[in-house]
């Protein structure tokens, strides 16, 4: 899984999750200059949980979290410290400060990592297909954008393979749309047998689902489609769904026009393979 194309999904605000931790923990270090500078009448103690609550926002590792609260203790307890000079010798007042300002501390952070999460589910959510499982439409084009951005700026190649199910209508006229259902979550399962192997799977409605595969040329492209096809329509063969794959495939070296000219051309090229079997399958 290519982590450039999934971040789309891992950051659940728009923002690089690295641009706004590393700016958090230089504003505490700020916030901790201001601090020392200004008169000790006017602490700044309650500023340094805005970029706490920031990296406990975007930050995928706990280390990280846990890294921001001991920098954020020891920035808001270093001129308490200094009043005592250095020495561990503390009022029952500012005790009973230190623990209020730590439980609001990790009120905060607790809150922010849930809100997180639920950016994420939210995120995942509009981002999947409901009845397989696979990426849907939307992240298919979100993607593609990413992969031709990749493909202009490093020269890198990318492939793209259109899948069709051939004689599916039949499915759902004859055995009913449960059926139908049945057998797209099933091949989807099959798909992603391979998705070890560097490739996504999308469904982009209906019958038709998208392979993506970053830094794969046509020949291996082609390969690992024609295993994929033979997996899957034994599979179908065993179950008695009279129902098969086409995949038309097409692999960029240099950046198409558009994520619609990928689709086209995928498109054009899955109808050239569903002629190609069409044609073998009539007696000559």
């Amino acid at each position: 899984m290519n982590q450039d194309i999934f971040d789309g999904v891992d950051n659940p605000f728009g923002i690089k999750p690295m641009v706004a931790i590393v700016a958090s923990f230089i504003a505490i270090f700020i916030i901790l200059l201001v601090d020392v500078l200004t008169p000790l009448e006017y602490r700044l103690v309650s500023l340094y949980l805005f970029p706490t609550a920031i990296i406990a926002l975007n930050a995928k590792s706990m280390k990280v979290v846990f890294a921001a609260l001991v920098l954020l203790i020891a920035c808001e307890n270093y001129l308490l410290i200094k009043e005592h000079d250095f020495a561990w010798v503390y009022t029952q007042e500012d005790v009973f400060d230190f623990l209020i300002r730590l439980l609001s501390t990790l009120l905060i952070i607790w809150l922010a990592r849930a809100l997180r999460r639920s950016q994420l589910r939210v995120n995942l959510m509009a981002n999947t297909d409901s009845l397989t499982g696979l990426w849907n439409r939307r992240f298919a084009r979100i993607s593609l954008e990413q992969a031709i951005a990749q493909v202009a700026e490093n020269g890198a190649v990318f492939s793209v393979g259109l899948i069709d199910v051939n004689h599916f209508k039949k499915i759902n006229d004859v055995l009913g749309h449960l059926v139908g259902d049945q057998v797209l979550t099933h091949i989807a399962r099959l798909l992603l047998k391979f998705s070890p192997r560097g490739l996504t799977f999308f469904r982009l409605g209906g019958d038709e689902f998208l392979i993506l595969a970053l830094e794969k040329n046509q020949a291996q492209m082609q390969a690992v489609c024609e295993e994929m096809v033979s997996l899957v329509d034994q599979e179908m063969l065993d179950l008695n769904y009279p129902v098969s794959l086409s995949i038309g495939t097409v692999t960029f070296h240099q950046p198409p026009l558009s994520v619609s000219d990928v689709l086209h051309q995928a498109d054009v090229a899955m109808y050239q393979r569903k002629m190609e079997i069409k044609s073998r399958s009539i007696p000559s």
